[in-house]
């Protein structure tokens, strides 16, 4: 019984730290091959230039809390934005969940090689995409 509820508390920990991760690799793979820096400016929205502030940042709430729209100049977010935060949250919180505290190196090492497979391949698919069409 206690291993189930350690497993499930370091799931939950694990989730919104993937997610944040996610949310970081999403504005990596959207500056750099712009040539823009990952520092300056602050996040904000490509359309307008509405710095975001905090409460916008959170990954996956924010985006349903704004209905998927930026807070200053209502131009839609795209929806696999969140999907992806999502599911890099649970790409690292999985393996804990069930494994995590039996054997937590185990479970962290392929939660963490998962989630940057994953951010690695969505990266060369969305390099590969633009070109797709010429």
């Amino acid at each position: 019984m206690l291993d189930i509820l350690c497993n499930l508390l370091g799931a939950a920990f694990l989730l919104p730290l993937g997610a944040a991760l996610g949310s970081f690799f999403e504005v990596v793979l959207d500056r750099l091959p712009r040539g823009e820096s990952l520092l300056w400016p602050p996040s904000h929205c490509r359309t307008c230039g509405h710095r975001l502030s905090a409460d916008e940042l959170v990954p996956v709430i924010s985006y349903l809390a704004q209905r998927g729209r930026c807070r200053a100049c209502d131009i839609p977010i795209g929806r696999g934005v969140p999907i992806r935060e999502g599911l890099s949250g649970l790409t690292l919180s999985l393996p804990w969940a069930v494994a995590g505290c039996a054997h937590p190196v185990f479970a962290l090492g392929i939660g963490t090689v998962l989630l940057v497979a994953v951010w690695v391949a969505w990266g060369l698919l969305r390099r590969r995409a633009p070109n797709a069409g010429h």
